[in-house]
């Protein structure tokens, strides 16, 4: 007899539900009603007591997601007293570690360090040790979480070292681990790899969670790493049935450890495993999932399956062609506002896009449209600090008695100021009646300020002074904008290498581009007139109730649905966002699961859009997204362009530098428009892009990126005779 659980499943969805024989992998296509199956699942095995409520074990990705699902199992139950264990792999490993932490020689009551946490401890390392050559703390940090995720010790790590760099990076490995131990405290990365440690290393303590849990299931299987996965195998004793649930095909974050081979190697880890696919989808229209499937089939790693729409084919998707990111998003916001004029809600249209920095343009765009928008898993472009430092520099260059705007980045990046300094230096301009420029230059007389401190506020004056009189003088808004990121060292604090800092840089060069392109649009508005447009454009404007426009990362838009979704800035290295030390056939597939995500996010209205000319420094426009070519279909597929032909760039020309036949070695003699000749002190790649210090015959050297302007070698050698 049908139970009452089982009422308003599918085929599909009622054989993964029923299913109790063993193992299970529910292959759960985009928009396929896999919470449903999961919580049905689970309130099934209790209401037909297969498992009592505490021998369940069920671990999703967010915590949001654990609750959500044991609220509809209370529902379909009709019980909230139920014991249920459910929540994220890390919340469940903390759980056990708060159980064992002692056998592994921790307080039982330990601390948790995030990531503000591991980077103070990093730092405070790195004042003391003794290393092979300097490191910085992101990539230290990125090391140390790389290493642990892929089960790497301590002990390997020191004895596998075959360079300075990777021996300097395995010995603050080691000091970071003895720290956290002596400070009685674990990582995020920890509470997984300890807990492994713990079930393997101890037969008692492993045989305990093997005979603890009877039924385990685990949503988003496809996201899982291979600590995640090999503590699952852990929990499986005889006795237990696993059923994993995901899609394969929405595998999108390999970037943080994630293995989709998890996901796509279960049927033979788990022989007498069962699969289920469901492939009924109920979100998108016809169209819409005939060119999602169309461009996800490309990728050789992946479960064959086939969604099936339960609506009908509605309308084709659309491509549009345009020329600069501005009239991209002229476009999009457009088409947006006549879909609201016909009656679509603004929080039901999504503006997609796979970088956190191409939603500048669009914020602009909704800003002079009067447009309510909302950008989601990320912060506002000119709210992000990065943004704000740079603004901040600008505003005092354009207002010196800005001193508000100075306070922010005094010490950033860090020139020796602390808090008492920074008093003195503000005391000292308030009793003397000097504007913040004034005062940086006279640093010397500031009471409470380190010597060396004040020489290096001093050089910032002078520098700050330079900038006011190019202002003076007509400079453009880029122009400043590139001394203020020269003189700084602001690029050099984010060149860690690190995915956040990389984020950083991308969002800085978009701010660049942003004043080139207002110096285009303004010829004599110059930074006075920039900073007039951004500050208007970053105000914040009220909106009445919540219907807005949603803008967001395609990564971010995971488990969202939308009546109409865009997708922009499809062109070859930005989606796929490849570059060329990091291409592989892998990083493409990746990308492509990305894109299909967004696509499937769409319930009724899909439009793909790209440009020919987005400013991206050191790289050069190179066409649409090969991803393009691989969706078009003429049953489904809308163009307002010439039909898109297959483009499969080789890894050189993915992201290639602007300067590509331009090689830079100690001792060139090189030319820059503004600064005149001068003679490369070093030069070292960053991505796409040349970082070279150069002396001009100025007080110091300067560094500056090939990407923003052109710097044209014009000897391999320089001779003295050069610079006269």
């Amino acid at each position: 007899m049908p139970q009452k659980t089982d009422i308003t499943l599918n085929k599909d969805q009622q054989e993964a539900v029923q299913y109790n024989s063993g193992h299970l992998l529910v292959l759960a296509g985009a928009g396929s009603g896999k919470t449903r199956v999961l919580t049905a699942k689970i309130a099934r095995i209790i209401d037909t007591g297969l498992a009592k409520p505490w021998q369940i074990l069920a671990m999703t990705f967010t915590n949001k997601a654990a609750g959500e699902m044991r609220e509809r199992i209370y529902k379909q139950l009709n019980d909230d007293t139920i014991r249920l264990r459910m929540g994220t792999f890390h919340s469940i490993c903390a759980w056990i570690l708060r159980r064992e932490a002692r056998a592994l020689g921790f307080p039982e009551n330990f601390s948790i360090y995030d990531g503000d946490d591991q980077k103070t401890l990093i730092r405070r390392i790195l004042k003391t040790a003794e290393l092979p050559m300097k490191i910085t703390p992101g990539a230290i940090k990125g090391y140390i979480s790389n290493s642990k995720n892929d089960l790497i010790t301590v002990e390997e790590a020191l004895s596998s070292a075959s360079t300075p760099y990777q021996e300097s990076l395995a010995i603050v490995y080691r000091d970071y681990d003895k720290e956290l131990q002596k400070c009685g405290a674990f990582d995020f990365d920890d509470l997984l790899t300890q807990v492994l440690i713990a079930l393997r290393q101890n037969s008692d303590t492993g045989k305990h969670y093997k005979n603890m849990f009877t039924r385990i299931l685990v949503d988003e299987y496809q996201d899982t790493n291979r600590v995640q996965n090999e503590i699952l195998k852990e929990f499986t004793g005889e006795n237990t049935v696993v059923t994993v649930v995901g899609d394969d095909d929405q595998s999108i974050y390999g970037w943080r450890g994630a293995r989709v081979e998890n996901i796509l190697q279960f049927p033979q880890e788990y022989p007498d495993a069962k699969t289920v696919r469901l492939e009924t989808n109920y979100r998108s229209t016809g169209n819409i999932l005939h060119a999602a499937s169309s461009l996800v089939k490309h990728n050789r790693s992946r479960h064959g399956k086939t969604l099936r729409p339960i609506l009908g084919p509605g309308e084709k998707v659309q491509v549009r062609q345009t020329v600069t990111p501005d009239d991209e998003a002229h476009f999009i916001l457009s088409t947006a506002r006549d879909l609201n004029s016909d009656g679509t809600p603004w929080n039901e249209i999504a503006v997609l896009f796979r970088t956190n920095a191409q939603s500048r343009p669009l914020e602009t765009m909704c800003r002079r449209m009067r447009i309510p928008y909302e950008v989601v898993g990320t912060i506002r472009f000119f709210e992000r600090a990065e943004i704000k430092d740079i603004v901040s520099y600008l505003r005092v260059i354009v207002n010196p008695a800005d001193a508000g705007s100075f306070r922010r980045v005094l010490n950033k990046p860090t020139r020796g100021v602390g808090a008492k300094g920074q008093l003195n230096f503000f005391h000292w301009s308030d009793q003397n009646g000097t504007d913040v420029v004034t005062t940086l230059e006279k640093s010397g007389s500031v009471p409470g300020i380190a010597k060396r401190a004040q020489t290096v506020l001093e050089t910032l004056g002078r520098n700050m002074r330079s900038c006011m009189d190019g202002v003076n003088a007509g400079d453009t808004a880029s122009d400043i904008v590139d001394r203020v990121l020269d003189f700084t060292g602001l690029l050099d604090l984010y060149g860690t290498g690190e995915v956040a800092d990389e984020t950083r840089l991308e969002n800085i060069r978009e701010l660049r581009s942003y004043a080139a392109e207002y110096d285009g649009r303004n010829p004599e508005g110059g930074l006075p007139g920039f900073l007039a447009e951004q500050s208007l454009l970053s105000s914040s404007d009220s909106y009445s109730g919540d219907e807005k426009l949603v803008l967001m990362t395609l990564h971010s838009a995971k488990g969202l649905e939308f009546d109409c979704v865009f997708v922009s800035g499809l062109e070859e290295g930005m989606l796929p966002y490849i570059r060329p030390q990091e291409y592989s056939p892998k990083d493409v597939e990746e990308e492509r699961r990305l894109l299909y995500v967004g696509m499937t996010r769409a319930r009724k209205r899909l439009f793909l859009t790209w440009c020919t000319n987005r400013p991206r420094p050191g790289s050069f426009p190179i066409g649409p997204s090969r991803f393009l070519a691989e969706v078009a279909d003429d049953e489904s597929y809308d163009t307002h362009m010439p039909r898109i032909p297959a483009q499969k760039p080789s890894a050189a020309a993915v992201d290639a530098p602007a300067q590509s036949a331009s090689t830079y070695t100690r001792g060139n003699l090189v030319k820059h428009p503004r600064y005149g000749k001068g003679v490369v002190i070093s030069a070292k790649r960053r991505g796409s892009e040349w970082e070279l210090k150069i002396n001009f015959g100025f007080d110091e050297p300067k560094t500056l990126l090939t990407g923003y302007v052109p710097i044209p070698v014009l000897k391999e050698k320089a001779q003295r005779s050069d610079l006269e």
